[in-house]
């Protein structure tokens, strides 16, 4: 396993993947997410996939993009804690992204998000509710 202390601080928005945890704790994934599900099995809690991963540990999965596309997988768009820790995330990150393509691993669809979606708690709930 990594070293902690070369980790990004919490609720950082890293180019490439990376794990967001609950407590905000950065996990970045240098190469493929299978990999590192393999290398950090304690962490996995058993996940073999990305989707079984954020659905068991209620991470977020993140992928910023060059040019500020960001790609997000999350257990339930629809989930108030989830949507406090991903307003949490986007606020802290404002500027390094400038659309979000929000996937729940729990139902078919999409959100995507642009940066005045974030302002505040009921407009990204409401971008989350209008999900494609």
């Amino acid at each position: 396993m990594s070293d902690d202390s070369a980790s990004p601080p919490p609720w950082t928005l890293i180019r490439g993947a990376s794990w967001i945890a609950l407590d905000g704790q950065v996990y970045p994934v240098p190469g493929f997410h299978d990999a590192w599900l393999e290398e950090h099995a304690e962490l996995a809690h058993g996940a073999r996939n990305v989707c079984e991963l954020v659905l068991a540990t209620r991470w977020i999965s993140a992928t910023l993009f060059g040019e500020g596309y960001l790609e997000l997988m999350v257990h339930d768009r629809h989930d108030p804690e989830l949507r406090s820790r991903l307003l949490r995330l986007l606020m802290l990150a404002m500027g390094r992204w400038r659309k979000a393509l929000v996937m729940a691993m729990d139902e078919e669809g999409y959100a995507m998000l642009e940066p005045a979606d974030v302002d505040d708690a009921a407009a990204l709930g409401r971008a989350l509710d209008r999900g494609l």
